[in-house]
């Protein structure tokens, strides 16, 4: 099963944009798919997740006649809640674990060096750690850091998109001014550093694409556009520096177990283990309650059953002890002196008489 975690999602998102991303990874090969909310600032003090109406909102527009092709609406994936706080502030952003049981994925983004060592060997809430690779960090991805945080299970985020996007909106006036091309070789430095830093470990990796805003005229692309098959992202990963089998794992096996040890989290209750009841179950409970019930008769039964099989023995030992001694006395007989066998003989006669 392949994942994408992260598809950048904004309450100012039309539903058509949304409905249309959803349908093209889809049509990828994409089987679990992540909305993603982002905080960026702090969190507020009530947290619901908007992005249940939303959904509802785009399929009820995708399976509209108008936007139907051929009477067969689109194929949809499996959709999963995220949550991405951007944190710089550690005294402001503590309200990850009601922003966890809020969402089904939560991720963080740290901005500085602080904030990436206690996503690292601190929090206990978030399972990814996204960073925006077109920024410039000051610091170095340090070998034991990230190898704690991959230790503990949480995973690093790579969001190919920012690379085709160039760090902008994707506008002329950000390929005309070069930062495009400044955020491209930011990535690509800061991902090497991080390959360098995990040694290829704990790399998952998500299109991070962002839906077009309904208030702009749509100047760039956005939402779909920027979604690639995965074989172009491992191969594309590849030019990067992660090698092909690690760049599989990075979009199918690594995702799949985040999503299942979150949805493990969410329904677990420090180790508690639910009892699924099988068919038949009355049948087995009052099989259980008749043998607690008549656990002394049954004892009795069995005390009763051991004493007739050793009588059944003696008995048997009895018989055997006496068939043996006849067989010695006629074999006396047999072996005696002839005198002994006349006259065994002439009784035998007499009595035939």
């Amino acid at each position: 099963m392949l994942h994408d975690l992260s598809l950048v999602w904004t309450p100012t998102t039309p539903p058509a944009e949304l409905a249309n991303t959803l349908a093209m990874s889809a049509e990828l090969g994409y089987n679990v798919v992540a909305i993603d909310h982002v905080y960026n600032g702090p969190v507020p003090s009530t947290i619901t997740s908007p992005i249940g109406p939303a959904v509802d909102a785009a399929f009820q527009s995708s399976s509209s006649p108008s936007s139907t092709t051929r009477g067969s609406p689109p194929r949809r994936p499996k959709i999963l809640h995220r949550a991405t706080v951007v944190i710089s502030d550690l005294t402001v952003n503590h309200r990850l674990g009601a922003v966890a049981s809020a969402y089904d994925l939560v991720a963080v983004r740290p901005t500085n060096e602080k904030a990436f060592q206690a996503a690292c060997l601190s929090m206990a809430e978030p399972s990814l750690i996204s960073l925006d690779l077109t920024t410039y960090f000051p610091f170095y991805f340090k070998h034991r850091t990230c190898m704690a945080a991959v230790r503990r299970g949480v995973h690093f985020e790579v969001c190919y998109s920012q690379a085709l996007r160039g760090g902008g909106n994707g506008d002329a006036s950000s390929e005309k001014s070069g930062s495009a091309a400044r955020a491209r070789a930011l990535f690509v430095a800061n991902l090497t550093g991080l390959l360098r830093a995990t040694r290829g470990r704990g790399i998952v990796v998500s299109s991070g694409a962002v839906m077009k805003n309904g208030n702009t005229s749509g100047g760039g692309a956005g939402g779909a556009f920027e979604l690639r098959g995965p074989a172009d992202v491992v191969n594309l990963l590849a030019v990067w520096g992660l090698p092909p089998d690690r760049g599989t794992e990075a979009i199918a096996a690594l995702p799949r177990s985040i999503v299942a040890n979150e949805g493990l989290r969410r329904r677990g209750f420090r180790g508690v283990v639910d009892i699924v009841q099988t068919a038949g179950g009355a049948e087995g409970a009052a099989e259980k309650a008749n043998k607690q019930g008549g656990g002394k008769q049954s004892r009795q039964e069995k005390q009763q059953a051991q004493k007739q099989q050793q009588q059944k023995q003696n008995g048997g030992q009895q018989k055997n002890n006496s068939d043996q001694k006849k067989r010695k006395a006629d074999d006396g007989l047999a072996s005696g002196p002839p005198q002994a066998r006349q006259q065994q003989s002439k009784k035998q006669k007499k009595g035939a008489l």
